[in-house]
């Protein structure tokens, strides 16, 4: 748009205006009335002439003691950018009171009548419209620039349907976003029903950091009609036949109270565990089971995986009121569970018992998929009646049986050679994981001498550590893109969240290695920061090394939120790759047990010739089979983390049985050893609930400076709002006239011409 320009005159001396103005004028008559007797010696019509010139000039003069200042305001108006981001998720073709699907009525509400919304936001905005599919983003149409940057005519329908299988109010968005610049605001069209990975209610927060409001406007109806539906099923993905499957089922209840109901868990048409009751309609009930895994059915002679159970989680209203729910789609959800036959270990060493290893022990014993051995050192004289050698596993074959290896504040001293030599076979060869947790005592660094210096990632140049307070966590960009360093679902709020956490007391100062990774840094006000979290991958294996053993202070107030998710994160990294199907040449196996449509899995794959030795210049491919039909040929690319190892993601998957195959090289043929993977039916989730979550959707307009509106305050609402965020460039600029020429050149000029009209009139 044009710029505008306003020129204003301002006074900032030190005297007031009114005295200096009063002043001037009496100087400037006392001026005039002393030089009006030399009018008499004039016979000439322009005898008053030099007096009046004499009289302006000493009045401009006397004016700027009054401090005179010429304002000029220049205002560059642009338009805001508004991107209209539209839900067309499966639960916005629900219906609500008027017959009308939601989308349809929020197409109506922007592309509609004589003048569409969309239009008439196009007169003060630029204007952006992206469909929300899933985890992906359509952008259908844009008007930016008033018209000079245009996608096409104004569209007349969305020309999709709403069938997208989940609601991502985080990702989703920040991709529709794109880079966030000054004076953008986001309007979300939805029913709030999100459902995919993230936080939105985080998301909103970054964007009032960007200073980009988001609107929210709701559709659907908060009143919910009689229905039962399965929200989820939480429970363990693995368990032993031996013991009993505990968990929850979650279950959206809006029935009319005392409608009698049934919850109840099959596999292959057996009932495992059932439970009456009735409907009270106040929403969200939860219902505890358990039962043994002993009594399910023995899995299908033509099933290849023996280990893999099907469980059926059925929810329905009973006797003559069972026509009375709005829909029946979202009864029932199926989950797959795997039957184990050995759990993963992990093995912890420290020189004493520190708060850290004590709680890491704890979570790694809690977890059913971990086994887990602890051993302190007791310092006795002599190293074979020590506790670490009385404790240690005996054979080399029992060390190599591990996946992890804890490494605390202990000396390699209080181990034997030959036990050193199994430590590095363990690294190297075995391709296992092992994690370097440093302390006061600086015993670590004994570790980086010898035959064992291999393993560590760092150097200590100076003294084992410092004392200083105020330490705080900081990733770099390598920790920012490492999944394992997740604290948050969502990246951007997982970076900020960080240097809030507990403050640590004390951190080694080291310096990383030459082909390590920083990950993390700490902080002291006033000191430079410290690697924190480095990272090496070692032949094989993997060596994570950690200089301080204060995470545990994360518990404050908050218990295992941060602390357990981060070990059992980092463990699932650094650890061996687990294999669920073996053979003397081939491994494969998968990142998770347990998948739900739409999801993708990562195939993990390790190579060894006929002398058992890991291969690294393998090029194996990977084959997706879905009952028994080829979908997919994925190239697998060598694992940066683990020597030996390859992997790569499948296509997103669809419900069903599905085996992956493996050919060492693009010419050999596919093995005979085959990974089964069922990805099992987890219901719709749109369907979990029925009504607008407006909850939600106030929470992430509160949270970025927007607002809520519902559909029906929209349009009339809308346009104002998005008004303020019209971006305003000003430029000012000043001249201080009573010290510049603008100011005493027209005094100079005035007094000249009077001095020659004087001497004209021989007044000189």
């Amino acid at each position: 748009m044009n710029p505008t320009t306003e020129t204003t005159l301002r006074f900032t001396g030190d005297y007031p205006v009114t005295t200096v103005w009063l002043l001037a004028f009496g100087l400037a008559a006392a001026m005039w009335f002393l030089y009006r007797r030399e009018l008499k010696f004039v016979g000439s019509a322009w005898g008053w002439v030099p007096a009046a010139l004499r009289c302006l000039s000493v009045f401009l003069l006397v004016l700027a003691l009054s401090g005179p200042v010429m304002r000029r305001e220049t205002t560059q108006r642009q338009l805001g950018r508004v991107v209209l981001a539209v839900d067309t998720s499966a639960s916005m073709k629900l219906e609500d009171e008027g017959g009308v699907a939601r989308l349809l009525r929020a197409e109506k509400m922007l592309l509609g009548g004589t003048t569409p919304l969309l239009k008439k936001l196009t007169e003060t905005q630029d204007v952006e419209l992206v469909l929300l599919r899933g985890q992906q983003t359509q952008r259908v149409w844009w008007n930016r620039q008033k018209g000079k940057d245009v996608s096409g005519d104004l569209p007349g329908t969305f020309e999709v349907q709403a069938d997208a299988p989940i609601t991502n109010l985080d990702n989703a968005l920040r991709d529709a976003l794109g880079p966030v610049t000054p004076g953008t605001a986001l309007v979300v069209l939805t029913d709030g029903q999100h459902n995919g990975p993230g936080s939105p209610e985080e998301f909103a927060s970054t964007m009032k950091a960007a200073s980009t409001p988001i609107f929210t406007v709701g559709f659907g109806s908060e009143v919910p009609p009689p229905d039962l539906s399965v929200v989820n099923v939480v429970t363990a993905e693995s368990v032993f036949t031996e013991e009993n499957l505990q968990g929850r089922v979650l279950i959206s209840d809006s029935l009319p109270a005392g409608t009698p109901a049934l919850v109840k868990i099959t596999s292959a048409g057996k009932t495992m565990w059932e439970q009456p009751f009735n409907g009270d309609g106040k929403g969200e009930r939860r219902f505890d089971f358990q039962f043994p895994v002993k009594e399910l059915p023995a899995a299908p002679a033509t099933e290849r995986d023996k280990t893999l159970r099907l469980l059926n989680v059925q929810v329905a209203v009973q006797g003559e009121r069972s026509n009375l729910e709005k829909t029946r789609s979202n009864n029932s959800r199926e989950v797959a569970l795997h039957l184990l036959t050995k759990k993963r270990k992990v093995l912890i060493l420290d020189g004493r018992p520190r708060w850290e290893t004590r709680y890491i022990h704890n979570h790694f014993d809690r977890d059913e998929r971990w086994e887990s051995k602890l051993i302190f050192d007791d310092y006795a004289e002599k190293i074979d009646d020590g506790s670490v050698q009385k404790l240690f596993p005996v054979t080399r074959v029992d060390l190599l049986s591990y996946d992890l290896i804890l490494l605390g504040d202990l000396s390699p001293s209080r181990f034997k050679e030959f036990q050193l030599d199994w430590l590095l076979e363990f690294v190297e060869k075995r391709g296992g994981g092992l994690v370097l947790i440093d302390g006061f005592h600086g015993h670590l660094k004994e570790w980086a001498k010898g035959k064992t210096a291999p393993l560590i990632p760092v150097a200590w140049p100076g003294k084992s550590g410092t004392l200083a307070k105020n330490i705080v966590w900081h990733l770099t960009p390598d920790g920012e893109r490492q999944q394992a360093l997740r604290l948050s679902d969502s990246p951007s709020a997982n970076v900020t969240l960080w240097p809030t956490l507990p403050e640590m007391r004390w951190a080694a100062q080291v310096t990383a290695q030459s082909g390590a990774v920083t990950l993390a840094t700490l902080g002291a006000s006033g000191s430079a920061a410290l690697p924190a979290a480095v990272f090496r991958p070692v032949g094989a294996g993997a060596v994570l090394y950690l200089a301080t053993d204060d995470l545990w202070r994360w518990r404050f107030q908050v218990g295992d939120l941060y602390h357990q998710r981060l070990w059992m994160q980092l463990a699932a990294w650094v650890a061996a790759p687990p294999f669920q199907a073996e053979d003397k040449k081939l491994s494969i196996g998968t990142d998770r047990m347990r998948y739900t449509p739409g999801e993708q899995s990562e195939i993990r794959v390790r190579v060894r010739n006929a002398a058992g030795e890991l291969v690294s210049d393998a090029e194996p491919r990977a084959f997706v089979l879905l009952d028994g039909k080829e979908i997919a040929t994925l190239q697998l690319e060598p694992d940066t983390t683990h020597f030996g190892v390859y992997r790569a993601l499948t296509p997103p998957l669809k419900a069903g049985a599905y085996e992956i195959a493996v050919a060492e090289s693009p010419s050999a043929a596919r093995s005979d050893l085959r990974l089964s993977l069922r990805v099992a039916d987890a219901g719709n989730p749109e369907w979990a609930t029925l009504t607008m979550n407006r909850p939600m959707l106030e929470a992430m307009a509160n949270a970025s400076g927007g607002r809520f509106l519902r559909e029906e305050q929209a349009a009339t609402e809308l346009p104002n709002l998005l008004k303020s965020i019209d971006r305003k460039q000003i430029t000012i600029q000043e001249t201080a006239l009573w010290s510049s020429w603008w100011w005493f050149t027209p005094v100079i000029l005035l007094l000249s011409a009077e001095w020659l009209l004087r001497k004209r009139l021989k007044l000189v």
